[in-house]
């Protein structure tokens, strides 16, 4: 009886092993590629600092508007900040002390 039924059970699932996977879907779009030049970005929080290391060991990060945030040798808390420091220019700061 169970012989009977063995190929009943084999052969849906041979099917399934032959078939060929679906094709991936092919996407058509044009693709467009965001050129920021380091001078002037496009964008404030695009802008990437100049990056100093002080004799004490901390880490100041400068930016074009004459923001210059410091930052704690070896974890990424802000010291100070002196010039005309926005919230983007802290995060930026940021961003770049916990990757040192």
């Amino acid at each position: 009886m169970m012989i009977r039924l063995l190929p009943v059970l084999i052969l849906p699932l041979l099917a399934a092993c032959e078939t060929a996977p679906p094709a991936p879907p092919t996407v058509v779009a044009s693709t467009t590629t965001l050129s920021v030049s380091p001078e002037s970005p496009a964008r404030p929080m695009d802008e990437v600092p100049q990056q100093n290391l002080l004799a004490n060991g901390d880490r100041q990060y400068g930016f074009a508007s004459g923001c210059r945030i410091v930052v704690e040798p070896r974890r990424a808390v802000v010291k100070s900040e002196t010039g005309a420091c926005e919230l983007h220019h802290r995060d930026i700061a940021l961003l770049y002390a916990s990757g040192d």
